[in-house]
């Protein structure tokens, strides 16, 4: 077969240590994740999951220890009538915001789309670690005006 080439496997050099990522399964995820579309919306939106279940978490514990007012009306009468109402509400609103990607996992605008969501919730992920610095801080009388301008930005 003229034209064709095989590809050689070049060894690891000898004084390198094996790392995390050489684990067997690790090498296959990354392989699966780069062998079509599909697979990488599989996970932005399985990573949309895990930020949201985070999300819905740190809600519950700010509501519970009296750190948070909720400004969304519905998810504030739902905390209001307990935990589980919400923990369906959240589920609810996810299941149906993450049926499109799913559904046309194939198409590039699926794929953009699941990557804007999941950074949008990465961004509120840092969000929630800003607003626990400040609170922990005020709450033990450690905070100084220069620490809580430094923690809630200019």
């Amino acid at each position: 077969m003229q034209g064709m080439t095989a590809q050689q496997l070049v060894p690891p050099p000898r004084d390198r240590q094996p790392g995390l990522f050489d684990h067997p399964a690790l090498v296959y995820l990354a392989d699966w994740m780069a062998s079509a579309r599909s697979h990488r919306v599989i996970c932005l939106v399985a990573g949309i999951w895990l930020t949201n279940a985070f999300d819905l978490l740190l809600t519950l514990l700010s509501a519970k220890d009296g750190l948070l007012i909720e400004l969304n009306p519905i998810a504030r009468h739902m905390l209001e009538e307990g935990a589980f109402p919400l923990v369906c509400y959240k589920i609810g609103l996810v299941l149906i915001g993450t049926y499109p990607f799913l559904r046309f996992r194939h198409t590039r605008i699926a794929e953009l789309g699941a990557l804007t969501c999941l950074c949008l919730y990465a961004v509120l992920a840092v969000h929630w670690n800003t607003c626990y610095e400040v609170f922990t801080l005020a709450d033990t009388g450690n905070l100084s005006w220069q620490e809580y301008q430094r923690l809630i930005g200019p």
